[in-house]
Order: structure tokens, then sequence, then C-alpha cells
């Protein structure tokens, strides 16, 4: 079945949701906070998470070229985020002195909550429902949300 248009205001109706939605998920995952607020990453190892993710795969020298630090430096902020499980080194096999950085699967996820691209794939998949729907959708979210809450205390 094809999406039904949405008017502005169901658009709207459809944020609500989805804001009352992470709101639910959150607390219930007994949180509070986004998984990227938990991670705890420096300013230097975010830009480094993005930076590895639109170029990657890339060597060492590159990451501290592009961050104007020196290649301990870069390589560093590279140890914390393997640390984290957030990216990998690996060897070229035409030069292994090379070294490329490469987003870990958990890194890619990250990445993808940062950028809301996860926030928008869900809206996608909300936007299947009739505005009924969703306000029902809605209200049960906000049930989960609410007793997660109390649940919490």
């Amino acid at each position: 079945m094809p999406a039904m248009p949405q008017s502005p205001a169901a658009i709207d109706r459809l944020a609500v949701v989805m804001s009352d939605l992470a709101r639910a998920f959150h607390l219930s995952g007994g949180q509070g906070v986004p998984n990227w607020l938990a991670q705890d990453l420096t300013l230097a190892q975010v830009r480094t998470l993005f930076l590895i993710a639109h170029e990657a795969p890339l060597p060492m020298g590159r990451i501290a070229e592009i961050l104007g630090v020196s290649v301990a430096s870069a390589s560093g902020i590279v140890d914390r985020l393997e640390r984290h499980g957030l990216v990998m080194r690996r060897h070229r096999t035409d030069d292994r002195r090379i070294v490329d950085c490469v987003l870990t699967e958990a890194g890619r996820g990250l990445i993808d909550e940062m950028s809301g691209q996860r926030i928008e794939m869900a809206r996608r998949a909300l936007d299947v429902l009739s505005p009924d729907e969703l306000q029902e959708f809605h209200r049960l979210v906000c049930l989960i949300a609410d007793r997660s809450a109390e649940g919490a205390r």
C-alpha cells in the first residue's frame, strides 16, 4: 500500500510522536540519554569519527594532516576510539606500512544516530500509518514512556 500524503498538521504530529518515542525507548533502556551522549567522547574523537565515516579507509597520516595534529596525536585519538569499539585499524595489503582506519559496525551506528539518520528511518516507517493509527500509536508510546519513568524512580 503506498504511503498517504501527509498534511502539515500530520507531519507536525509525527514529529511529536517521534520525540515521545525517543523518550519512551531511552527511559525503558534505563539510560535516559542517547547512546552517543553516553560514549563520553571528546570533540577531537567525534570529529575523527565523522572524518573516517566520510572518507574511509583513511590512513593515519592523512587523519593527522586533516586534523592538524601530529601522527602520534592522531594515533592516540584513534587508540581511544578503538577502545570504545568504534574504529578499527587494518594494514593495507599492497603496503603493510600503511595503516588505514575504518569504522566498526558500532561506529557506523553511532554516526547514524548522531546524524539523525535513524530518526529519519523511523519517520519513514511511521509514515505508512493513517492519522488515526498514528494517534493510537502515539498514545501507546506515551503509555510506555510514562510507565517506564515510574519504574525508573
